[in-house]
């Protein structure tokens, strides 16, 4: 009978972890993310071959606050040799216009839960 002071000991710092929040399963995880991370298309090339077609996905496990998601809007960091419509039926769809000096920063504001979307890059060659 030698172990049961220790199992009494790994049951109460077990149930104390717990009661202060070091074991829970009911941790909020938003996972956000936008697809393709990093895009090349030609501005020399027609339709579809100059345009990249971008989309969202999120997941959200354990118990979240209760923060209404926000659709949000898509846009550019190069609005001169890129466009990328807002439109319902081409919602994501970047167009090369010329070539882009440095990569173009695709965002969009949305959130999932308070948690926003990373941005992703967009070269046009």
């Amino acid at each position: 009978m030698r172990n049961e002071p220790c199992l009494l000991s790994l049951v109460l710092v077990c149930a104390s972890m717990a009661a202060c929040g070091g074991i829970s399963s009911d941790r909020c995880v938003v996972t956000t993310a936008i697809a393709p991370v990093n895009a090349t298309a030609d501005h020399n090339a027609t339709a579809p071959g100059n345009e990249v077609q971008f989309s969202l996905s999120s997941t959200v496990k354990g118990n979240c606050p209760l923060i209404p998601d926000f659709v949000g809007v898509w846009s550019t960091s190069d609005p001169v040799n890129t466009s990328i419509s807002n439109q319902a039926s081409t919602q994501g769809l970047a167009t090369c216009l010329s070539a882009t000096p440095t990569p173009a920063t695709i965002s969009n504001s949305g959130t999932v839960t308070g948690k926003g979307y990373p941005s992703v890059t967009l070269v046009c060659k």
